[in-house]
């Protein structure tokens, strides 16, 4: 699925689908500016006003956390080319707090 999202509208994903990565390109790369009562009127038909919200606000957290990732200079870790669940490449002055979760306000 995820070679799809680079051309999801030429892929065989399904329309709900789709209309969620369109919303979610739409958010990142135009501010969701291109988001009118014609595109709302589209997500409605997968997705329920509940969703919609929380499609939303999803899209707004993970869009933050890359941007602050950015800023910090955090690479997510990745193995051949592929994403792996271990932890980030944190730089070495904010590894401390990684590493001691418990600390919060070190």
């Amino acid at each position: 699925m995820v070679s799809k999202i680079h051309d999801h509208q030429a892929s065989d994903l399904d329309e709900k689908t789709k209309a969620a990565l369109d919303l979610t390109e739409d958010f990142i790369l135009n501010h969701a500016r291109g988001v009118d009562d014609a595109w709302m009127a589209r997500l409605k038909e997968h997705f329920s006003d509940q969703e919609v919200v929380e499609l939303t606000v999803a899209i707004g957290i993970w869009d933050s956390v890359h941007k602050f990732n950015n800023v910090f200079d955090v690479h997510p870790p990745v193995t051949d080319g592929q994403f792996t669940t271990d932890p980030p490449d944190v730089p070495a002055a904010m590894l401390q707090h990684v590493m001691n979760p418990g600390n919060k306000y070190d």
